[in-house]
């Protein structure tokens, strides 16, 4: 039987006793299905044309990276942007870093590159894993970003913590359901794993056999929502109500063909309305400009968050390096 909650971590939601699991002992979504079939791949890759071909010939990334590692310094609470969905969060002298991607994923290419050196990745207390996807959850990257930070707790979603084992990852693993909060570090930031509209395979015949989520960084009165991957649903709606947030960092690419993509990402038109659900005072854009996972030019993404949010100041489009300070 799949693990519904993790028995030793307290639930914030009095009325939830666990992840529901459906009769193939797989996890659900709180509203519907997000996962596609074989028949749905290949009519988007052998079936449909890409309506944006000529625009992708040679296609380059339209991110910024601003090469140093002064970010690092976890005496300045920040975040900076690493590429795709990794983020360096420096809280409250808490250094974490959120689903760590430093290689290219075999079949693709890196667009971005890191803004400092891979072995500059040291000193972090916590490591966040939000669900198993190679884009997200990468062995080499894991195997090297755990190497350099032996000591660093790695907070995830229930299920995962047998794949990282098999990576011979040596850290402690946490895992956690839904609404679950893990052990406060140091006493100063809490974290809790929270639902997102996804799903998780790494291999043929796992569907779902891992948990996905998102997660809510917490110090003091600062409450900081990573989205990960998710769909809109009526999740954001429900922990808009749960939190009063200050940033929500939300995915704005991999979001055609829109009909394909939907259910599992936001673009960036969802992405500004997971925002107002959320109740969120600003919001950083993720998982755009590194690789090429869609049918949208790699640049589309920005440009068009850029076009929907024109005069607004609640919205912090990030170079790669660059250190947002609380």
């Amino acid at each position: 039987m799949r693990k519904t909650h993790n028995k030793d971590l307290p639930f914030i939601k009095s009325d939830w006793t666990g992840n529901p699991i459906d009769n193939k002992d797989r996890y659900m979504n709180l509203d519907g299905l997000s996962a596609r079939g074989l028949k749905d791949v290949f009519n988007w890759k052998v079936l449909q044309k890409n309506k944006y071909k000529k625009q992708r010939e040679g296609q380059e990334t339209n991110v910024i990276v601003r090469k140093n590692n002064e970010f690092l310094d976890s005496s300045v609470d920040g975040i900076t942007w690493l590429g795709h969905a990794t983020f360096v969060l420096c809280l409250g002298g808490v250094k974490m870093i959120t689903d760590p991607i430093l290689y290219d994923i075999w079949p693709l290419k890196r667009f971005t590159s890191l803004p400092c050196e891979i072995d500059d990745l040291t000193g972090f207390d916590i490591i966040l894993l939000s669900h198993n996807h190679r884009d997200h959850a990468d062995k080499d990257s894991i195997k090297k970003i755990t190497s350099l930070n032996p000591n660093a707790v790695i907070y995830t979603g229930l299920q995962i913590g047998g794949l990282l084992k098999d990576w011979d990852v040596d850290n402690n693993i946490i895992e956690a359901g839904w609404y679950q909060t893990y052990p406060p570090y140091k006493g100063s930031v809490e974290i809790t794993y929270l639902p997102a509209k996804h799903w998780n395979r790494r291999f043929l015949h796992d569907l779902n056999e891992m948990l996905w989520g998102s997660f809510m960084i917490s110090h003091g009165e600062k409450n900081i929502y990573f989205g990960a991957d998710s769909g809109l649903g009526i999740h954001f709606e429900e922990i808009g109500s749960m939190y009063d947030i200050d940033l929500a960092i939300i995915g704005i690419g991999a979001y055609e063909p829109v009909w394909f993509m939907k259910l599992s990402h936001t673009s960036p038109s969802d992405a500004l309305i997971a925002k107002e659900k959320l109740g969120a005072k600003t919001m950083i854009p993720m998982h755009y400009g590194t690789f090429d996972l869609s049918d949208e030019p790699i640049y589309n993404p920005k440009n068009v968050l850029e076009d929907l949010s024109t005069d607004r100041d609640d919205i912090y489009i990030l170079d790669i390096g660059e250190k947002h300070l609380w």
